[in-house]
């Protein structure tokens, strides 16, 4: 039996013939085809019910109508697959932090995704809503753990999820809140000091110091290096590259919403700057499109 709109899709049960009889039977339970990117789709519906069938395809129908991955494969998809994908693209790209996202096995078994796992074990990749996430910080912050390090964990869990949807694994990718991090190193320069300097700074030079009070990093060695390849805004990462730092490790320092707003700005900024002069800008932080070497006349200026 076969219920259908031409042309979208309908619901149906799978004809069998019972091997013990001979007799031509039909499936208990419903079964729905539909379109999606010019593909035709089957999948079961689990349910016995024709109501809750015809539901499931008008959803389909709609995802499949604006773009958005559809099937069971999307239905299938878990915690697991997604840790394994993070996991492989941070293999395939060479990333030396795959320790503090994997562990030191790099299987998943610790560092970010550890924790990650300990929360979202056995939950399909659908269910991980932005309340469940609010829900995963507030656990995280029950356990005593460092906002920079949920920050990480919940930037981690982020890149996943928008690996897994470029591969048409998952239908969205749910907003995420990082957490606001106290990097002003207290006893040395309290906020409203460095905000009364900042403000008497020159404008190429206020982001970079923005930068470093936010990260902690150093203003000549690690700031103002930064080219824009070090830059993630969507996946959520400052880079300082293996040998840059003073210990030689790498760092992957979270996208807090402060430091995102800066280098979306510090980014349309160059963009427009590579417009109007018809050139390539690859640092960060430039005056006029040069990179920035000396600032100590600008700050002797400034207090």
């Amino acid at each position: 039996m076969s219920l259908s709109n031409r042309g979208m899709g309908g619901i149906y049960r799978q004809a069998y013939t019972d091997r013990r009889t001979g007799e031509k039977k039909q499936s208990a339970v419903w079964w729905i085809h539909y379109y999606a990117a010019g593909q035709l789709h089957r999948e079961s519906t689990g349910s016995t019910n024709e109501a809750r069938a015809y539901k499931l395809l008008k959803q389909r129908i709609g995802a499949a109508a604006h773009g958005k991955p559809v099937g069971s494969a999307v239905e299938r998809t878990s915690f697991e697959d997604l840790a394994q994908m993070l996991i492989d693209d941070y293999k395939a790209n060479g990333r030396k932090s795959l320790r503090r996202i994997a562990g030191n096995n790099g299987d998943g078994g610790g560092g970010s995704l550890g924790h990650l796992r300990e929360y979202f074990s056995g939950t399909r990749a659908k269910d991980i809503t932005t309340d469940r996430i609010i829900a995963y910080t507030a656990f995280r912050r029950a356990e005593k753990a460092e906002a920079a390090t949920i920050n990480r964990e919940l930037a981690a869990l982020k890149r996943a999820i928008r690996l897994a949807a470029r591969a048409g694994k998952v239908a969205q990718v749910p907003d995420f809140s990082l957490l606001r991090e106290d990097n002003a190193r207290k006893g040395f320069f309290e906020p409203e000091q460095f905000q009364a300097v900042l403000k008497h700074l020159p404008d190429h030079l206020k982001p970079v110091f923005q930068v470093a009070y936010i990260t902690g990093w150093r203003v000549r060695s690690e700031v103002l290096t930064r080219r824009w390849q070090h830059v993630d805004l969507e996946g959520g990462w400052l880079r300082l590259e293996p040998g840059e730092s003073k210990n030689y490790e790498g760092r992957m320092f979270p996208m807090t919403p402060e430091l995102t707003g800066i280098l979306a700005r510090q980014l349309e900024r160059t963009r427009q700057l590579e417009k109007a002069t018809e050139r390539i800008i690859p640092c960060v932080f430039h005056r006029d499109g040069t990179p920035i070497k000396d600032y100590y006349d600008a700050l002797g200026q400034s207090v």
